[in-house]
């Protein structure tokens, strides 16, 4: 039966400097210190795995290891004010623990019991596995290499520009039903979001993770950037949405007048941002922040122009935060444009010996 360690929030890794030795006339060798290989429960003539990477570090992966490792915090309710309740739980998600376990010398209350469900609503693989009137424990069930970023970012996308193309839809005449999901779509958003920190802090830390997503570690530290970036879109399609269904919409609009003639614009400009996390064309980056540039310098003209115009206050406040939004998203879009000419030109460098 395989060991189990649980790796403490403290523990730090160690370094050591060890000579390079020259044996047998043709090989080099460095030994391993001996507390590392006792803590993988590594023996003599175990295999070990010995990756270069391309900053010419060598990382040593203990494959024969008979240790499973997993990450567990306590969280101590009675010391946690209840407003910063799912705070705690949230950080304890994102810091990449597969146990979250939390006591109670007075036991759990509905309103604790109702924090627990949203927090469990709000995140991706997390489960109650153990439950008492003192002490309940949440466990990861999810691998974090079987979702890669790239897909998580991509659902995101949609489903931010499914929120802004249905917005739009209703305030061009339909159905304001197909906005009733807008809510769910929000949460979905957030959930993704905080899934995707969670894996970037996880690749970040260990080196299995990082090979099996494919993803460097910096890579994965620009990606975060992303990620935050499109959760702030889906906070302003989802404010489109909110307007849209509680206000009254002006007369008039259309695709082919500001500030809905931005929309197309956008909607060109992100799916060639999105497409090129995996392809290299450097121009399509260029002229989707081209497009997004012109398009927000469009938007800032026309709510100056709002300002002085003699329409009716209600439906002048109700264009300008449609307009607010759009511009912010495009500036968003911008940001993203910047961080991926980041990653491009991180993947097209090389390290030279001089």
């Amino acid at each position: 039966m395989p060991l189990r360690l649980i790796v403490a929030e403290s523990q730090k890794p160690e370094s050591e400097v060890r000579k390079i030795q020259f044996t047998g006339g043709s090989t080099y060798i460095v030994s391993l210190p001996k507390k590392w290989v006792n803590e993988h429960g590594l023996s003599p003539k175990d295999q070990v795995r010995i990756e270069w990477r391309p900053s010419g570090a060598l990382r040593v992966i203990p494959e024969a290891s008979a240790v499973t490792r997993r990450r567990e915090v306590s969280i101590e309710l009675d010391s946690v004010p209840d407003e910063m309740l799912l705070d705690h739980l949230i950080a304890a998600y994102l810091s990449g623990n597969q146990s979250i376990r939390i006591s109670s010398n007075s036991g759990f209350s509905r309103g604790h019991m109702k924090t627990f469900r949203t927090f469990v609503k709000s995140t991706r693989g997390i489960e109650i596995a153990n439950e008492s009137e003192t002490e309940l424990e949440m466990i990861s069930l999810m691998n974090p290499a079987e979702m890669p970023l790239y897909s998580s970012l991509n659902r995101m996308y949609l489903l931010i520009s499914s929120q802004i193309r249905d917005a739009v839809e209703v305030i061009l005449g339909g159905d304001s039903k197909i906005l009733e999901d807008s809510e769910e779509r929000e949460s979905e958003i957030d959930a993704l979001r905080l899934l995707l920190e969670r894996q970037v802090g996880q690749i970040l830390e260990s080196a299995s993770i990082e090979s099996n997503l494919g993803t460097s570690r910096w890579e994965a530290a620009e990606i975060s950037k992303v990620v935050r970036t499109l959760e702030r879109m889906g906070d302003h399609s989802f404010a489109i949405c909110q307007i849209t269904k509680e206000h009254e919409i002006p007369s008039g609009l259309s695709t082919q007048k500001l500030p809905l003639s931005v929309v197309q614009i956008w909607q060109s400009a992100i799916k060639l941002l999105i497409s090129n996390f995996k392809r290299r064309r450097i121009s399509e980056i260029h002229q989707a922040k081209s497009m997004l540039i012109s398009a927000r310098k469009q938007l800032e003209e026309y709510e100056q122009e709002l300002m002085s115009s003699r329409i009716e206050i209600n439906d002048a406040l109700y264009l300008d935060r449609v307009s607010e939004s759009m511009r912010r998203i495009c500036a968003y879009s911008i940001n993203m444009a910047e961080v991926l000419l980041n990653i491009q030109a991180h993947r097209e460098s090389i390290e030279v010996s001089f």
